[in-house]
């Protein structure tokens, strides 16, 4: 297992002030619907940058003085010019800003971000709490969509996909509980391995957020079971690790800038608390009492302490975060 998505000192001297990608982090800041995703995994290392749920642009490094724009096909066949290899010498905020104008006429884009449904409010936590923190925020975003690595197949099958198929078993039986109230099926729904959000608050607590929009009422009543599922897996993780890998990727965030460089980082981590965040959330919506009833259901087969230090909030524009 490994997990530490630091990008390489080259790579982010790039957007460091005084650095050559400088610009495209001022750009992504005053853009209210873009936001960066800065990573590593056993094989490469980028710079993303995303519209809500969905990555435009990821600067992947060439050599010195070079980089790569690369992104999904449909985003190329809407603005060829952007991608490909460029120099580092080059501005390319005019292609960007192409893409994005191109992306607001098209209606089938209006899902990842316009319509104001889970990449909107994925955007704006992850802003809030990140690129435009303020030195006081009671927490900051480390990490999105936060994966633990595996060293092969094996191991990883071993390792998350035990804890998976116990997870997707409770589903079967809460499926067969009762399949009107719950859905049917539900052993074959999937159960995923990245995180939402891996935050630190200011007292060293690492907060594993997993973020639902209101209108998602079985995502909401069943996401105790994957909560759970992140929960197993990073508290399996070796603690020392995680948390150097946790200090070092606060450090690289805020000296580029995407964590206020004046937040106070804590001396230790203390413990892992899972949080689930709801936006706009239906108070006449059922989704509540089935997540309590999900999750009562889940300490009878698992054990009465599993989950007993989740916490819930609802987040809105006007308000904020507010206990759900």
């Amino acid at each position: 297992m490994y997990y530490n998505r630091t990008i390489s000192k080259g790579l982010a001297s790039l957007l460091e002030t005084g650095g050559e990608l400088r610009w495209l982090f001022d750009f992504v800041k005053i853009h209210k619907e873009l936001d960066f995703l800065i990573g590593k995994n056993s094989s490469k290392e980028w710079i993303s940058v995303y519209r809500g749920l969905t990555r435009i642009i990821s600067v992947l490094p060439v050599n010195s003085t070079s980089v790569l724009i690369d992104a999904d096909e449909k985003y190329k066949a809407i603005s060829p010019n952007l991608y490909g290899l460029k120099n580092l010498s080059e501005n390319f905020q005019n292609e960007i800003e192409y893409l994005i104008t191109q992306i607001e006429q098209n209606s089938k884009f209006d899902r990842y971000y316009k319509n104001k449904k889970e990449g909107f409010y994925q955007n704006e936590l992850s802003k809030i709490f990140g690129i435009c923190g303020y030195p006081d925020t009671d927490f900051v975003i480390i990490d999105k969509e936060a994966v633990i690595g595996y060293s092969d197949q094996a191991e990883k099958d071993n390792l998350f996909g035990n804890l998976q198929q116990k997870y997707k078993q409770l589903q079967r039986e809460i499926s067969d509980l009762n399949p009107e109230r719950y859905g049917k099926d539900l052993g074959e729904k999937a159960i995923g391995n990245e995180l939402d959000f891996l935050a630190l608050d200011k007292d060293g607590n690492i907060l594993l957020i997993e973020y639902k929009h209101g209108t998602n009422t079985s995502g909401i009543y069943l996401s105790p079971l994957q909560i759970g599922l992140y929960n197993d897996i990073f508290t399996s993780f070796p603690k020392k690790e995680l948390e150097c890998a946790v200090f070092e990727m606060l450090e690289q965030k805020q000296k580029i800038g995407l964590i206020n460089p004046n937040w106070s980082k804590p001396n230790i981590i203390k413990k892992i608390i899972p949080v689930l965040i709801i936006s706009e959330f239906n108070y006449k919506s059922s989704a509540k009492t089935k997540f309590d009833e999900i999750l009562q259901f889940a300490r009878t087969q698992i054990g009465s302490t599993f989950l007993n230090n989740l916490q819930t909030f609802n987040f809105t524009m006007k308000n904020g975060l507010s206990n759900w």
